[in-house]
């Protein structure tokens, strides 16, 4: 009987918890719909492409109409606003390393070394398997994932390419996540006028499978490019190109990615992929909410994202 009890007090605390969360998230909802047409983490049963992107991203009809690119044809750098302060705070510096540094981590980091050592004796074993690393530092979660992928000019060519580009999709099981440029012109997609396209905004995308009849849901997200390096010499005997994005206001989650692909011209003429992310809640209730419950889902993102980096050498 005891047991009995604290069993339904304890289902009656869940439910109050629940039930006061999902009014914390509809009446944050319903102050940034206030704001018409705003920017910002959308849950959708439309699956995102590169036409309605900018739609689902904005709120505005369905897949890429009228509304949607004329938000496109506004949409310019002028206009962007960004969730944090630390914008480029994964700016690559100089470093002996494998892997060029971060402006954002400390000079002298005990952690960040010893990871380093790991790497180079992954390289020098010419093991291709995804290392993974995970750090709190400053509020922030850092994750790195690191992997040798082939060898050669060409192989660093064909990498640098999809880095720069950014769009993939994946399939993981019954759920896909992937990057988009947000793009309702065909023609802005691929050719000589894509690169250009691709410094405006992109869409990340996450497939949340529900029960069936239920369709599968999306949860599409506004980050925008900052910066790019191409073919830089930081690193003794190698080059290397990153980019990186940070999340835009109205994203649930607040950080930038940088992806680097590192040519080892002098040490053995290897290709190697490195991906880092710095994230932490964004300043929103929903961000407080969804923080705790996201980092299995961000690995499996970025890891998807390396298989298919890893996948391009091959093309």
């Amino acid at each position: 009987m005891r047991a009995t009890m604290n069993l339904t007090k304890l289902l009656q605390l869940v439910l109050i918890c629940l039930c006061a969360s999902i009014a914390a998230v509809v009446a944050e909802a319903e102050e940034i719909n206030n704001a018409r047409h705003k920017c910002r983490t959308r849950f959708t049963f439309s699956r995102p492409t590169h036409e309605n992107a900018v739609s689902i991203l904005f709120g505005v009809g369905k897949g890429g109409s009228g509304d949607g690119e004329q938000h496109d044809r506004d949409y310019n750098s002028s206009k962007i606003s960004f969730n944090h302060d630390n914008v480029g705070i994964t700016q690559p510096t100089k470093s002996r390393n494998p892997f060029p540094s971060c402006v954002g981590y400390p000079k002298k980091k005990k952690k960040h070394s010893t990871f380093h050592n790991q790497i180079e004796r992954a390289i020098s074993n010419d093991d291709t398997t995804t290392l993974c690393s995970s750090t709190d530092l400053n509020g922030w979660r850092i994750l790195r994932f690191q992997k040798r992928v082939g060898y050669g000019k060409t192989c660093y060519r064909r990498v640098q390419n999809a880095v720069f580009n950014w769009d993939f999709e994946v399939q993981k099981g019954k759920k896909s996540m992937g990057i988009l440029s947000a793009a309702p012109n065909k023609s802005n997609i691929a050719g000589p006028g894509f690169t250009n396209q691709r410094r405006k905004l992109l869409a990340t995308f996450t497939e949340v499978c529900l029960p069936n009849p239920l369709k599968s849901l999306f949860v599409v997200s506004p980050v925008h490019v900052v910066y790019e390096v191409k073919d830089a010499r930081s690193i003794p005997r190698c080059l290397f190109s990153s980019t990186a994005y940070a999340t835009l206001s109205g994203h649930l989650l607040a950080g930038e990615e940088r992806v680097t692909v590192v040519w080892r011209k002098g040490m053995g003429d290897a290709v190697d992929i490195e991906i880092v992310s710095f994230s932490r809640a964004a300043p929103s209730i929903g961000g407080k909410l969804i923080w705790p419950l996201i980092g299995r889902m961000q690995k499996q993102f970025f890891l998807s994202e390396m298989d298919h980096l890893s996948r391009m050498q091959k093309q």
